[in-house]
């Protein structure tokens, strides 16, 4: 999943060059305006085979810069944007569909909450072969 969060980081500095993106943690004394993309929940579930799904949710916290009046409009602007760009999202020539998306804002800080399902197929594992067989024909005369 890690290259999801590279892609979702990828795509809101294309979106935003002016604004900050954290991925890991945020660092004490940021600079506002900035984003902070967290991975906030992960599942696998079990298909046929050797097929696996795996789902997770991460929040994009959005913190609108703290010297203008209008924080709000200002967060209601950025999920605007949010929800039109980043329902495709793309990391080393694999597109990535998000869905789920909600958006909520809380203490002037906007949480921008989408999910995203990879399917995956395990590699199949070598089991042991037959070393050396003996093969006898013969006719059967009834």
């Amino acid at each position: 999943m890690e290259q999801i969060t590279n892609g979702i980081t990828k795509r809101l500095l294309d979106l935003w060059p002016e604004i900050t993106v954290y991925s890991e943690q945020i660092e004490q004394g940021f600079i506002e305006p900035a984003f902070f993309v967290r991975q906030i929940d992960s599942s696998q579930q079990r298909g046929v085979n050797r097929r696996y799904i795996r789902s997770a949710m991460y929040d994009i916290h959005f913190f609108p810069d703290r010297q203008g009046t209008e924080l709000k409009r200002e967060c209601e602007r950025v999920c605007d944007d949010l929800y039109e760009k980043m329902e495709y999202i793309k990391w080393d020539g694999t597109t990535y569909r998000g869905t789920g998306m909600r958006a909520e804002i809380v203490d002037d800080v906007l949480h921008f909450f989408l999910s995203f399902k990879v399917h995956l197929m395990r590699l199949k594992v070598a089991g042991p072969t037959m070393q050396h067989l003996e093969q006898e024909e013969y006719v059967r005369n009834d």
